[in-house]
């Protein structure tokens, strides 16, 4: 299964790079925060929506909690899993010529959602303001996975 998993990932690695040719946007910053008054800001590192510019988009397929050598980080430890997707994910942006600070979009599949706030206290520290938009789902393909997380990122 193993194998299996990083072949997955390498052919979606392989096949997710695009380009955007061009941007209408007239703003100078790369990514702003969308926040209208009349849609609800929940209490937590979220971005309702994100407008961003730039010339490359990254699509990074869903990470785990999965360390070099294919082996699970922290089972059963939420909050370990989490700092290595974010850790992995961060390394495939680098791939990229990308950073954390790129991404606009988020998509956390959480096994428990009562684990959300240890996941998402590690969250806080790869990320900052304006924080990805982002959507949560709880389910997992592996019973020993408690997070999954995707992105996208814009890049100049």
């Amino acid at each position: 299964m193993r194998n299996a998993i990083g072949l997955a990932c390498a052919i979606a690695a392989i096949a997710l790079v695009g380009v955007d040719g061009h941007s209408g946007l007239a703003q100078e910053q790369a990514k702003m925060k969308l926040a209208p008054p009349q849609v609800f800001q929940p209490p937590f590192p979220y971005s309702l929506g994100i407008v961003a510019q730039g010339k490359r988009i990254v699509y990074v397929a869903g990470q785990v909690a999965l360390n070099e050598k294919g082996e699970l980080v922290g089972k059963d430890d939420p909050e370990a899993q989490a700092r290595q997707v974010f850790t992995n994910m961060k390394a495939v942006l680098a791939a990229a010529g990308a950073k954390m600070d790129d991404v606009v979009k988020i998509t956390m599949i959480i096994k428990n959602g009562a684990d959300f706030p240890k996941i998402g206290g590690v969250r806080k520290d790869f990320f900052k303001e304006p924080y990805p938009s982002t959507a949560f789902i709880a389910s997992l393909l592996n019973p020993d996975w408690l997070v999954e997380v995707e992105a996208v990122a814009v890049i100049d």
